[in-house]
């Protein structure tokens, strides 16, 4: 359930778009169940080996058992699961193109049925040992509910942004791109 903050970017120029300009843009051009894997650098072990960032979800929605099982395909779903809005507010910063994965393994669409476990904190981050993904790396986590987990278990450094789902009404790319330059500046 890895993945990569890369998604299709659409055929226009974004250089003067403000965030939620380019959330619409993002979102016009979203292409469900792909994974752009044709942009990821070849060597994925240095690329992994040299992470400054990783970007955690909670768990996998419900529509992952309904995803074609494809590599890298998790946070590249249909389009209601909105993922098009976390591209536009990292479209453009250092943490484009960052190696994602959840935390935890349940698939449930409902946050409020998943909790995440000490134990869990500690498999996510055996996995980033696995992968040689360093001790040092920030974990940018996806929401409050995987922020305060990570936050109390975690050995490495860990930030949070508003996630990306439609049912949070206090959503703007423009808020969200504002937090990971908050993140990139400190």
């Amino acid at each position: 359930m890895d993945s990569w903050a890369i998604w299709d970017i659409p055929d226009t120029d974004l250089t003067n778009k403000t965030p939620d300009e380019r959330q619409k843009l993002f979102g016009d051009n979203y292409q469900p169940n792909h994974s752009p894997s044709e942009k990821l650098n070849k060597d994925l072990d240095a690329k992994l080996k040299s992470s400054k960032y990783v970007i955690a979800g909670m768990n996998p929605g419900n529509a992952a058992s309904e995803q074609p099982v494809e590599p890298f395909s998790n946070f590249h779903g249909a389009k209601k699961s909105a993922d098009y809005r976390l591209a536009a507010a990292l479209y453009g910063t250092e943490i484009w193109g960052s190696f994602m994965t959840d935390v935890s393994s349940t698939i449930e669409s409902k946050s409020d049925k998943v909790k995440i476990t000490q134990n869990d904190v500690e498999k996510f981050e055996n996995h980033l040992d696995e992968l040689g993904i360093p001790d040092d790396v920030t974990i940018i986590a996806l929401g409050t509910k995987t922020f305060d987990a990570l936050n109390k278990f975690a050995k490495r450094d860990v930030k949070k942004i508003y996630h990306y789902s439609r049912s949070n009404g206090w959503w703007k790319a423009e808020r969200v791109h504002g937090q990971i330059e908050d993140i990139l500046n400190k």
